[in-house]
């Protein structure tokens, strides 16, 4: 039977902290065509003493979050200290500077550099701080001396007010670009000479769920911000939204292509003559066993399938409703869960599928229908409609040897 203490890891929000939930991950390397921490660890191993800058994008659900984890670990491994950075606990991504997001990513290195207890001797940082608690009108902690705290206290003054922000993008941005550029230059100089005495590699930084800021806040960070988004003097990485690949500015066009994202592709369990792909289909329902029988040895898993489902056809149906989704697959799951302890009988599934449909039939409107229309029957193009249609789960992007395409369960590409 299942251990009911650890259902919690079928709820779709569950991240996998490789560190100490290895036994949930399921490498999907094989079947999504593509090796991509493989080819963002490659990079930043054959350039030890040269700083990168590496974006990654893909659909919503893809696995970035889970991949830049699991990137984390073999880079640790390898002897590099790692920074992961999901920037949503630290800004609202719907009203983002750059500014902010630079005082995040030189926060958190600042951390490492104070936990060593070292006093610190910084020519450039002292400066922006003061200048920002000016400007907001924010008391220096009286007593406290380490800039970790007052730089902590601004980015929670900035989480908490509009007026903030508004006052850090409008009039303080564009005073303190070069100054932060300096100071970041400089951390990441002292802290990476320090992991180097140490024996370390290097220092990398991995920004996380960039991939949901909005068209405008694209061309913030993205737009004339990117230049200045690989000034750390460390390895970085960043998510990127899908739609920037498809906007339509040229010069964003243009600086896209001297750092073109790596893209974290879908599962695909159907082929373009819908034939399911079994090896894929085989690894689906080990994310789910893994999920629910996280006690039982992998190559046992499916000999224990009646403890979890009625039948091994209810968990292939379960795995094919996804279309290689993996956040929906869970989601479809935790859905019968709701409904029932296991084993998940066959109408169960069948319940949740109908209501799942029912509830996503009602968001399409006539202009969605015309969308996926012209998404299944024209050649395969990204374009701002499809990316929104895949985002609600309405379409379906899948890849082969030849190229993608798209498929959707609300209509036919025939």
């Amino acid at each position: 039977m299942p251990n009911l203490e650890s259902l919690h890891a079928c709820n779709p929000s569950f991240s996998i902290c490789l560190q100490k939930e290895a036994n949930y991950y399921v490498d999907l390397v094989e079947r999504r065509g593509e090796d991509v921490v493989k080819k963002l660890r490659r990079a930043i191993a054959l350039s030890p003493n040269k700083p990168t800058f590496q974006l990654m994008s893909g659909h919503v659900g893809s696995g970035k979050t889970t991949e830049l984890l699991r990137l984390k670990v073999e880079l640790e491994q390898q002897g590099f200290a790692v920074i992961y950075c999901a920037a949503d606990e630290y800004l609202q991504l719907d009203d983002i500077g750059l500014t902010e997001l630079w005082l995040v990513i030189l926060n958190l290195i600042l951390q490492r550099l104070e936990q060593k207890g070292d006093s610190l001797s910084l020519t450039y940082l002292p400066n922006v701080i003061a200048e920002i608690e000016q400007w907001m009108r924010i008391s220096p902690p009286i007593g406290i001396t380490t800039y970790g705290v007052r730089l902590q206290k601004i980015l929670q003054a900035l989480q908490d007010s509009a007026q903030h922000r508004h006052q850090l993008h409008s009039y303080l941005e564009p005073r303190l670009k070069n100054p932060l550029l300096e100071a970041a230059e400089e951390m990441t100089e002292i802290e990476v000479d320090h992991l180097k005495k140490l024996g370390k590699k290097g220092l990398v930084v991995l920004v996380d769920n960039l991939d949901r800021l909005s068209v405008d806040q694209v061309e913030v960070i993205f737009g004339e911000g990117g230049k200045y988004l690989r000034q750390f003097q460390c390895h970085i990485i960043y998510t990127m939204p899908l739609m920037t690949l498809t906007h339509a500015d040229e010069q964003f066009q243009q600086r896209l292509k001297s750092n073109m994202p790596i893209l974290l592709p879908n599962l695909s369990l159907r082929d373009r003559q819908d034939i399911i792909n079994l090896e894929c289909l085989s690894l689906l329902r080990q994310v789910v066993l893994t999920r629910m029988l996280i006690k039982i040895a992998p190559e046992w898993r499916l000999e224990h399938v009646t403890d979890i489902f009625d039948h091994l056809g209810t968990l292939d149906l379960l795995c094919l409703s996804s279309h290689g989704h993996l956040p929906y697959l869970l989601s479809l799951l935790y859905g019968c869960l709701q409904w029932q302890d296991p084993p998940i009988q066959l109408e169960t599934l069948n319940r949740v599928l109908e209501m799942d449909h029912a509830t996503r039939l009602s968001t399409v409107a006539e202009s969605d229908r015309q969308a996926l229309q012209k998404c299944l029957t024209k050649p395969h193009a990204l374009t701002l409609d499809a990316i929104d249609l895949c985002r609600r789960l309405l379409l379906f992007e899948h890849h082969d040897a030849q190229g993608y395409w798209f498929s959707s369960p609300f209509m036919s590409s025939k």
